[in-house]
């Protein structure tokens, strides 16, 4: 109920401005109610859910598109934390790193699936579901999910040695199954190279981005000075 008179005066200033500006003025300077008309239309929605006679199953889903909208709405102040240099440089920094950032997710992934086929060829098909706690050297709590049987179970599995999740579990696993050091040869290799490398160049790419960013707020603000007192001038 306390959300209804915030509704209220979010629409009446969204058809103020959609009614009193023309339309290639919304486009270029007010794209944001437009968002906000949106946001209306699943709070309106959901309003009517939540108030008609229906389920209960009906006013939840009424609730969360109210929830949504709000949540939608809320993102409008990252315009007013824009004014602070802080904010605007992490914004501007993740905007800057976008396309380099998939650059780098597909070398990994090229990294990944050259390690996954390569165990697959060598691994898979090996770990299987135990019987009861523990079946040839394979640990329990579900560890013989940790596989090598298909593409998608070596991606997780690379994925979780990556973040180094329980690795020496999973790497005694290997060896077990296959009565072989090469499995702690094959980790290793793979930890070098991602690890070591693949992401010390993302952390770097991040760290060059940052400091690019950080020199044009402090030009950009450095004219916004001069040019304010110019006009005191």
């Amino acid at each position: 109920m306390l959300s209804i008179p915030f509704t209220a005066t979010f629409m009446i200033e969204t058809a103020y401005v959609l009614f009193a500006t023309d339309g290639g003025t919304i486009i270029r300077e007010k794209k944001l109610y437009l968002v906000e008309l949106f946001c209306l239309c699943f709070a309106v929605y959901g309003y009517i859910m939540m108030f008609s006679n229906g389920a209960d199953s009906d006013y939840a889903t009424g609730a969360s598109y109210v929830s949504f909208s709000f949540i939608i709405r809320n993102l409008r102040i990252s315009y007013l934390l824009a004014e602070i240099k802080e904010f605007k440089v992490i914004m501007n920094m993740v905007m800057k790193m976008t396309i380099p950032i998939m650059y780098m997710m597909a070398c990994l992934y090229i990294v990944y699936y050259a390690f996954a086929i390569v165990a697959m060829f060598g691994i898979g098909g090996l770990i299987k579901m135990p019987n009861f706690h523990s079946e040839g050297g394979i640990s329990n709590n579900l560890y013989y999910l940790i596989n090598f049987n298909d593409l998608g179970s070596s991606m997780v599995t690379l994925y979780s040695f990556m973040i180094i999740n329980n690795w020496p579990a999973i790497t005694d696993m290997m060896v077990n199954v296959t009565g072989s050091v090469w499995p702690r040869i094959y980790f290793m290799v793979f930890y070098i190279i991602v690890q070591w490398i693949v992401l010390n160049l993302v952390i770097a790419m991040m760290l060059e981005i940052y400091d690019n960013v950080v020199d044009e707020m402090d030009e950009e603000i450095s004219v916004k000075n001069n040019v304010i007192q110019l006009m005191k001038m």
